[in-house]
């Protein structure tokens, strides 16, 4: 539901409704890929559920054990029925004690302290804060994103601009603020902090930011 690789694109819910009803009539499954959006990320546990869309395989990874190596695969049971004994060998992490604790931990943390609901309000207080910044520097062409899973697009002369995105995320790097880049033109600035983020870590990022364009830009 959200390219992460590839600079941080959202799928429009009616892309994904569409792609569930071209899945329904020609009986094809539906996999989705919430290994970076997953657990809270977006601002809704699961990206998808923004369309109203059931996928047939959910893949998971990431969040769902706060820096452990687990990943995991969700299906109806007459799916997962379906593996053979000892074909699916894989997937990285996971299927011993220690991550267990560490997932059902992460999700209670999550539940407990709704972190769900301030990504959610988090991500809009940085969105906001950057399209402020966005109409200073016109070399950001876009602030896109869900939750905390928010894109920066570097452009110039109206094109993918990836020297300019280096040269910010090195500039806030020795700041001491790490933003790494994504995107299929290695242009965008992707902002991904913890879920326990608040507001004024978000103000010293985007002061942090300010001076980092500033220094870049002159």
């Amino acid at each position: 539901p959200v390219l992460g690789e590839g600079g941080y694109v959202l799928a429009p819910p009616r892309f994904l409704q569409a792609l569930r009803q071209i899945c329904d009539e020609h009986g094809m499954l539906l996999i989705l890929d919430e290994i970076q959006s997953g657990f809270g990320r977006t601002g809704e546990f699961w990206a998808h559920t923004r369309s109203g869309i059931t996928p047939d395989v959910l893949i998971m990874a990431k969040g769902i054990a706060s820096g452990m190596p687990m990943s995991a695969i969700a299906a109806p049971r007459k799916l997962m029925e379906k593996w053979q004994a000892g074909a699916h060998g894989g997937t990285y992490g996971g299927g011993h004690a220690v991550v267990m604790a560490a997932a059902i931990a992460t999700v209670k943390t999550i539940q407990q302290e709704n972190l769900v609901a301030n990504a959610r309000e988090m991500g809009e207080y940085l969105k906001d804060g950057l399209t402020e910044l966005q109409g200073r520097f016109p070399v950001i062409g876009d602030v896109r994103g869900w939750g905390l899973m928010v894109a920066t697009e570097f452009i110039q002369d109206g094109r993918p601009s990836a020297d300019l995105a280096k040269a910010v995320s090195k500039a806030t790097l020795d700041r001491n603020l790490m933003l790494l880049t994504c995107g299929s033109y290695a242009n965008v600035i992707r902002w991904i902090p913890p879920l326990v983020v608040n507001r004024a870590q978000i103000d010293d990022a985007l002061h942090i930011f300010n001076a980092a364009l500033e220094s870049v830009i002159r």
